[in-house]
This record gives structure tokens, sequence and C-alpha cells, in this order.
């Protein structure tokens, strides 16, 4: 039997393309690895999104272009986004790829077993959670992002289809469903000129072996009053709300595009506040846009320490050709922009500090992911303050647990960005 790996790069929604190109490998009698030095078939599936996505994408292939030369690969396949926004370049320049597959093209991919295309996934996750897609392209256009040429406009999936992959998923031992899209908040309103995510949620709650339902990528211009009330009022659904804010002045969101303003944003958050006190927010910013001032750059300082987000991560803005912004003037210097992401998250460590402090002495619902390898550790999970891979671990010390168990857990510490307890 040959074998294949495949290393997924970028954002979930990316990882769930993989999960379907790793089912279609394995209905061809292919087995995973791994091991990229022991496998007959190489699949990449890049990320295009922004400068540091791209720079990994071409180092990714050109490595496995190496292996190529010292290990058993006799086909490099490459896809994904980057391959979508400069496939014929890449194409040209790295000959030792033998098949470049379009942007979610499976029926291609597939045709290169020789099989016919029929849909479904290999979790590449622990067993015990997925990521839910529901939707795939974009309608804001913000003008940084070069996502919309990439996927497309917003194309909902149908509400039946999703329930259906849900209830698929529980079956097969998922307990937390990561409901995702690139604009989560929007769903359904390509299809009926209505917001349906609420709806949606509801019927997801209604799954019999789901236990956790989180939810990514809720545009702040869409996050409606409906949105905030169907969380405050679900035993499944955690107050989790990962919210991109991108910036807070109004300056920087008019040119962003961003279809909301400060007074809009703040009203949304001292909803959640009101409506959902124990709430975590989770929230994104990016340095350096295109005539960002110093006035501008102290908005975002004041306000992260007046709303002292629990999760935050900033990004560096990236020139990316074929949007609006590429050709903006006042183009930051890249050292400016760095220089005050690293201002953000040095005030944003001792914000995260203080507001997992609070944490300690109580009693948090942990799923657990895995056996620890940290020494002194027996375990590491999450709370609802954490989704996998972008926030922080729950790290145990004492007690018995199985992988993907929901078990009760005392918090006896707290660092920076992670909790440490015991099992009860």
């Amino acid at each position: 039997m040959k074998k294949y790996a495949l290393i997924s790069l970028g954002c979930p929604k990316n990882l769930v393309d993989s999960e379907t190109f790793a089912f279609l490998a394995e209905k061809a009698n292919f087995e995973y690895t791994e091991n990229v030095m022991e496998a007959e078939w190489i699949i990449v599936n890049t990320c295009g999104f922004i400068n540091d996505a791209k720079e990994e994408s071409v180092n990714t292939i050109l490595d496995m272009a190496e292996m190529k030369h010292s290990g058993k690969c006799e086909k490099l396949i490459a896809t994904g986004c980057l391959i979508k926004r400069y496939g014929d370049q890449i194409a040209e320049n790295i000959p030792e790829i033998d098949n470049i597959i379009e942007l979610k093209d499976f029926p291609s991919f597939a045709k290169l077993f020789g099989k016919q295309y029929f849909y479904g996934r290999k979790l590449l996750t622990p067993s015990h959670y997925a990521y839910l897609r529901i939707s795939d392209g974009c309608n804001n256009n913000c003008t940084y992002c070069a996502i919309p040429k990439i996927r497309g406009k917003l194309a909902s999936r149908p509400m039946s289809e999703i329930l259906e992959e849900a209830r698929d998923l529980s079956e097969r031992g998922v307990k937390e469903i990561i409901v995702n899209a690139q604009d989560t908040a929007q769903y359904g309103y390509d299809l009926t000129g209505k917001f349906l995510l609420p709806e949606l949620l509801e019927k997801l709650e209604n799954i019999k072996g789901i236990k956790w339902i989180r939810l990514l990528y809720l545009h702040p211009a869409h996050l409606t009053t409906e949105i905030i009330d169907t969380v405050a009022g679900s035993n499944k659904i955690l107050p989790y709300f990962e919210i991109p804010l991108q910036h807070i002045s109004d300056n920087m969101l008019k040119k962003m595009n961003r279809h909301t303003n400060k007074e809009n944003i703040i009203n949304k958050l001292n909803e959640i506040k009101e409506k959902i006190p124990e709430a975590v927010v989770r929230t994104t910013f990016i340095t350096g846009f295109p005539g960002e001032t110093d006035k501008d750059f102290k908005e975002i300082l004041d306000f992260i320490q007046e709303y002292k987000f629990g999760r935050l991560g900033v990004f560096t803005y990236s020139q990316e050709d074929g949007t609006p912004a590429f050709d903006f003037e006042n183009q930051i210097p890249e050292e400016i922009a760095i220089k005050r992401k690293d201002q953000i998250m040095e005030i944003q460590q001792e914000i995260s500090k203080n507001y997992l402090e609070k944490f300690v002495g109580k009693i948090l619902e942990v799923i657990i992911d895995k056996e620890s390898e940290e020494d002194g550790f027996k375990y590491e999970g999450r709370s609802y303050i954490d989704a996998p891979e972008i926030d922080g671990v729950v790290f145990i010390e004492k007690g018995e647990a199985k992988i993907g168990e929901i078990i009760k857990v005392k918090i006896i510490d707290s660092g920076e960005y992670d909790l440490f307890g015991e099992i009860v």
C-alpha cells in the first residue's frame, strides 16, 4: 500500500479542504503518514492570505521538492489559496511539482487516482473536535483582503447539508463542533436575504452527541442581537465570541471598508458583556495599514486597555497585490508596523495575565485534548475560553481522564496565556 503525506497550511477553513483531500486519498487505498520521507505522494495545501503565509507556503513546497531527491516521493501535488493566486508562476519556478490542483477542485484530485469524486472527510483534528464550515467566500471586500479574489463571493451551504454533516461528525465521536466561515455571522444571507446563523445554531443544538458549539469569525458588521441572544440562551454554544475588529479608529475602519464604526463596535461589545458577563471575546487588530497615524494607533492602545479582551492577536499590514489598499498612499514602513504590533502585545500580555488570574479557585469544564509531554503535567485540555491552536491551554497536574472527555477541573494557578488545574 502506497503512503501519502499531507501538509495543510493556513486557517481551519483550509483544513476542512485538506480533510476532503485526505478522504479521497484513502478511498484510493493510500495510507496516511506524518513522515514525509516515507510518502510516495506528498500533498501541500497552501495558504495565500498574507506575505508571511505565502512565504511559508513557498518554502514548504520547496522543502517537499527536496524530498523528491532524498525520499520516496514519486508525486508532489500543490493546491490551495496560494495556487489559486500564483499557480502558473509556481508551476514554472518549481518544476518538481507534478500536479497543480485548483482550489477545492476535488474531482480533478480524485481523477489522479482514477477514482470518481464523492464528498467525505477524514478528520485531521483529534477525533473529539471538528471544524464545520458553513459557507465559503466573502462579500465584505475589505480593502486589504484578497479572500474574495481567491474564494469568491459568499456561498452558504444548504442548512440540511450542514446538519447532515454535523450528525455524521457526532456519530463519529465528535463532541465539540467549531463553526466557521469567512464571515460566519452572515451565513444564509445569499440564500434568503436573511441572517440564518441563529436558526442553524438552534438546530445544531438538537444533535444529541454534540456537547460544545464554538463560533469563529463573527464579522462585527453582521454580529446581530439575535446571535448574541442565541448564545446567551444556549447550554451548548460556548460564550466565546471571535470578532475580528482589525481597528477601532473610524478613520481606519472606513479606509479598510469594514462596514462598521467605533460606536457600533462598542455597543455590541457592551451588549455581550451585559447579557453574558462570563463571555470571552477574542479579537485581532492590524497595525501599519496605509495612512495609520499615531492618533489612529493610540485609539487601539486606549481601547484594548479599556475593554481588556481575554484573547487578542495582532497582524502587521500585508500589502497584497490585487487589493485596493495595495495602491493606497501613505504606506507605513514595516518597522513602524512591527513596533506598533509589539506595543499592543506587550500591553495585552499583562491584560491576559490579569484576566486569567480571575479563574484561579474556580471550577471549569475542560475538554481533554491529549496527554501532556510537559514535565509535571498529565493532560492538556481547553476550557470555553480556548479555541484549539490559537488560544491557551489548561495544563492538568492531577486526576484521571480519557482523551476527548469533558471534565470538571479546579484551576489552581494561571500564567500569561495558560491555566493550570487538577481534576475534581
